[in-house]
């Protein structure tokens, strides 16, 4: 993904609008499992400046935190952000290295802004940190593993078998 600057710089002032659908598996190495994200973005260059501010929407496979069901988390994220234009050339004409840099270091060199890996980084802070499959999800049993959203578990844990560092949260319990 990138915006092509002398195209954005002949519009100074103006906003541009660019869209992309993103295949997260053939961009990105941190979702094999796939996923897809549609990307939004208006831009806006000046003098030594390039301002990107949009939205997007993205489906990611993931794994529920409590129950370990594979699923498609869907989230959504807005972003502002500003990049410096350095005069000159790039050093390296790679376009994922030019990415890192243009993402780590907010610069522009070149004729291209290439905001694959600032795109990445987003999608990755815009997770859910222990995503769920559903709000009230059970989990599953400690003593026997079963998902307890599909079943009960015969399961009676004896105090020998539950975390002593635990044990405090039952006296509470049983005290109200």
């Amino acid at each position: 993904m990138h915006i092509y600057l002398p195209d954005l710089k002949s519009k100074t002032g103006e906003a541009v609008d660019y869209s992309f659908d993103i295949n997260l598996s053939n961009c990105f190495g941190d979702f094999p499992e796939g996923g897809t994200a549609k990307l939004l973005i208006s831009a806006i260059s000046s003098a030594d400046k390039v301002l990107i501010s949009g939205n997007f929407e993205a489906s990611v496979k993931v794994v529920c935190s409590r129950c370990l069901v594979n699923f498609n988390h869907e989230f959504k994220t807005e972003f502002t952000e500003s990049f410096t234009v350095v005069s000159g050339s790039p050093l390296d004409t790679n376009p994922d290295s030019l990415a890192a840099e243009t993402a780590n270091k907010l610069t522009v060199t070149g004729d291209y802004l290439y905001i694959d890996e600032y795109i990445r980084q987003l999608i990755i802070l815009a997770q859910e940190f222990s995503p769920l499959c559903r709000p009230d999800c059970k989990g599953i049993c400690a003593g026997c593993g079963i998902d307890l959203n599909k079943s009960s578990c015969g399961c009676d844990l004896d105090e020998d078998q539950i975390d002593i560092r635990l044990l405090k949260l039952k006296n509470l319990k049983s005290s109200s």
